[in-house]
Parts: structure tokens; C-alpha cells; sequence
């Protein structure tokens, strides 16, 4: 048990710098096996190994792996853009409504805030335009790192892409055999091993059509709620919306509210309150209706253990915590 251990170990670093390809191509195989089978024609031995299994495994590794990658790369392009305009707007929103964005000790609301933070802290100290400048410039200097790294590894992300082909391409004509191999490395009983399996693909499955396109479909319905509403840089607020809805508790209103606060400092309250009340509804509750119907009873995880297991994946695994955090807390639970 002891040896296996340690060749196990071995094993998997050697396989770790290829965790990435491993993981995004054994997603994409969940959800295009399917389609393989249908293309291929008959479930049996010898339609796995014809012309026409292979033409479609390698049409549906190349169509799977382009179809994610391009609509991400332009999102990820457009987003960044537009975030360099939100920053701006950000700046100019403070500079012209920096007095009521103050906080005066000497009225009854500045006089509420500085009894309950006591001699913590000065409200009359608190500058909008200085606090919001050093957020920025904190943010700014982390995005142009990001931006740096990604220009610096563009070819390393070509041969990841490459990678993800050849390995969805043999996943699609190979899974079973490659499965029976996996089993027969196990110590334990091969039921086992495959129940094991099996949990491991409808998690990875769930989790994805469950958390992540429920996500996706909340900030899908920011983008079009900011466009009706006249607010700029749309696809910034569709993605933190998309990612704010794996907070606990605020959820998507860290960005809906202020965004209604925005509209009525400006001076349009009933446009504020409208918004507000479409968001609520619409973005915030959109999870509660329909993440129970998508997913049924097959996964139950508290909000709070999921926001953890995705911070501490990401911390631990980096983008790949995406979904190796809830997938081994839902193993776990």
C-alpha cells in the first residue's frame, strides 16, 4: 500500500503542469460525449474504431475547444476595455458629487456613523476621491500584471490549446478503455472505482449547468437590465454580477446596489427605485427559482461552503479552483 502510495504521487506530478488540459478537456467531454455517440452511429466496439467515429471526435475536440476559448478570449478583451472606461467614470462620479459623498459629523447621519465606529475612525477624515484613487490605483497596477502575463504567454496558451484538442480527441474515441485502465490501477474493488467515477462526471456536470451557467444567466440579465437602464460598460457589470452570485448572502447586490445609488444621487430616483426592484427580482432571486430546478435533489451545498471551497480552490489551484474546489467539497460532502 505504502509503494502504491508513492508511485501514486509520482504519478500525479507528473501529470500536475498538465492539470489544466486534463481538467477543461474531461469537462468538455462530459458534455459532448453525448453528441459523439449520436455521430458515430451504434454503441458497440467495432463503430468506436471507424472513419466516421474518428472524423467526429476530432470535429467536435476542435469545434468544443474553439467554441469556449474565442467567446472567452473576447469577453476577457472587451472586458478589460471597458473597465478602463469604468474606472474613469468611477473617478468622474466622485469628483462631481464629492460633497454629498462626504460624511459631516454634524449632521444626524455623520453623527450616527462616527458614535457607531466610536474613536475607530474619523469620519470627518474620510476623503471619497483620495479612497477611491488608492482602490484604483491598487486594481490598475493588479490588472496590468494580469495584462503583462497573458501577452507574455500567449504561445504557451497556443500549445494549451493544442493540448486540449489531441486530449479531447482521445477521450471522445478511448474513455472507456482508459477507464477500465484507471480501474485496474486501483487497490480497491473495481465497483468502487467506478461509482467513484461516475460521481466524479455528474458532479463535474451539475456543478457547471447548476452554479456556473445559472451565473452566467444572471449577468446575462444584468447586461440587458444596464442597457434598457442607460448605463454604460455593460459586459463590466455582466461579469460581476456573473461572479458576485457565489457571495454569501449579498450576492449580486454588491453590484445592483450601487448602481441604484448611482441613479439617485444623480437625481433620478423613481428610475433608481424601478431599477432596483427589476434587479431584485429579476438578478437576485433568479438563482433561488431556478439553480432548484436545473439541479433538483442531486447537489445541496450551503452558499457559504461553496464561496469558501471556490476562493480557496482559486487560492490553491489558481483558475483551475474554478472547479476543482466545489468538486472536491462535493466528493467530501
Amino acid at each position: 500500500m505504502i509503494l502504491f502510495l508513492a508511485l501514486l504521487l509520482l504519478v500525479g506530478r507528473l501529470f500536475y503542469p498538465f492539470l489544466t488540459v486534463i481538467l477543461w478537456s474531461g469537462l468538455l467531454y462530459v458534455f459532448l460525449e453525448p453528441i459523439h455517440k449520436r455521430l458515430r452511429g451504434p454503441n458497440n466496439i467495432k463503430s468506436r474504431k471507424t472513419m466516421r467515429s474518428r472524423l467526429s471526435a476530432l470535429f467536435l475536440s476542435i469545434f468544443g475547444v474553439i467554441i469556449i476559448l474565442i467567446p472567452l478570449a473576447f469577453l476577457a478583451f472587451k472586458t478589460i476595455q471597458q473597465l478602463a472606461d469604468l474606472l474613469k467614470l468611477s473617478i468622474h462620479f466622485v469628483e462631481e458629487n464629492i460633497d454629498k459623498l462626504r460624511i459631516d459629523p454634524q449632521n444626524q447621519i455623520g453623527s450616527a456613523i462616527q458614535s457607531l465606529l466610536g474613536d475607530l475612525y474619523d469620519v470627518s477624515t474620510f476623503d471619497p476621491l483620495r479612497e477611491l484613487q488608492s482602490f484604483l490605483a491598487s486594481g490598475v497596477n493588479q490588472l496590468i500584471k494580469i495584462s503583462t502575463s497573458l501577452i507574455m504567454n500567449i504561445s504557451k496558451f497556443v500549445v494549451t490549446i493544442c493540448f486540449m484538442v489531441f486530449t479531447l480527441y482521445y477521450l471522445l474515441m478511448d474513455a472507456s478503455s482508459l477507464g477500465d485502465t484507471f480501474v485496474s490501477m486501483m487497490p480497491i474493488a473495481p465497483q468502487y472505482t467506478r461509482l467513484f467515477m461516475s460521481k466524479l462526471r455528474e458532479t463535474g456536470r451539475q456543478l457547471v449547468i447548476g452554479y456556473f451557467l445559472v451565473s452566467l444567466f444572471q449577468g446575462f440579465m444584468m447586461f440587458i437590465l444596464s442597457i434598457i437602464f442607460g448605463f454604460k460598460n455593460n459586459l463590466v457589470l455582466a461579469v460581476l454580477t456573473a461572479i458576485s452570485s457565489f457571495v454569501p448572502l449579498l450576492g449580486t447586490t454588491v453590484v445592483w446596489a450601487p448602481m441604484g445609488i448611482y441613479l439617485a444621487v444623480n437625481g433620478q430616483l423613481v428610475k433608481a427605485i424601478v431599477f432596483v426592484a427589476c434587479a431584485s427580482v429579476i438578478v437576485a432571486t433568479l438563482d433561488n427559482f431556478i439553480r432548484p430546478i436545473v439541479l433538483g435533489e442531486q447537489i445541496k451545498i450551503h452558499p457559504l461552503l461553496l464561496f469558501f471551497s471556490i476562493a480557496g480552490g482559486l487560492a490553491v489551484f489558481g483558475f483551475n479552483g474554478l472547479i476543482l474546489g466545489p468538486v472536491i467539497l462535493i466528493l467530501f460532502v
